[in-house]
């Protein structure tokens, strides 16, 4: 299985890569750590890019994160699942502010600063980046699940604890 994760900052994205790395068995790569470093420096292209097609070429994986550079098309058509995570801004704010702890606690510094507040609240969910969340919508739509609030995240994990991982409904 093959499961692409995408959507807004501080929607859940790491946390579902997480959870379902662990139940499915999966192993799963997370782009903002391909992307960058602790102290959230960038790291090079020339290093970020091999990392991921190297992991593309797995027989099963999750890939959390957005980034179009790192292979989003190939990840899109690759992937048997797609997760969007479309969580309204304020719940995606808070949900930052509540893991900003346990990113310390990881070795992550400058984790939650003003840029990625207004990162979170405004430039993450700008016109292009919607427009692009709606054609990955139009485009998979065989293999979309969009989760927009935590009841819908909620009864994802419940449906995968309970039938392992669900797929989306067919096409009418």
């Amino acid at each position: 299985m093959k499961i692409a994760i995408m959507g807004y900052a501080g929607s859940g994205k790491t946390f579902l890569a997480k959870y379902l790395s662990e139940k499915q068995h999966i192993p799963a790569l997370h782009l903002d750590e391909v992307k960058y470093t602790k102290e959230w420096k960038p790291i090079p292209d020339e290093q970020a890019l091999p990392q991921v097609a190297r992991f593309l070429e797995k027989d099963s994986w999750i890939i959390d994160g957005n980034y179009h550079y790192l292979y989003q098309q190939e990840r899109l058509e690759m992937a048997d699942l797609v997760l969007l995570v479309m969580l309204p801004r304020f719940p995606c704010l808070l949900r930052c502010l509540r893991r900003k702890k346990d990113r310390q606690a990881e070795g992550y510094t400058n984790d939650t600063n003003l840029w990625f507040i207004q990162f979170v609240l405004f430039e993450g969910r700008s016109r292009k980046r919607r427009q692009n969340f709606t054609r990955i919508t139009e485009d998979y739509r065989d293999k979309v699940i969009c989760l927009r609030s935590q009841k819908e995240i909620d009864r994802f994990i419940q449906s995968v604890e309970e039938n392992s991982l669900p797929l989306p409904p067919p096409n009418e």
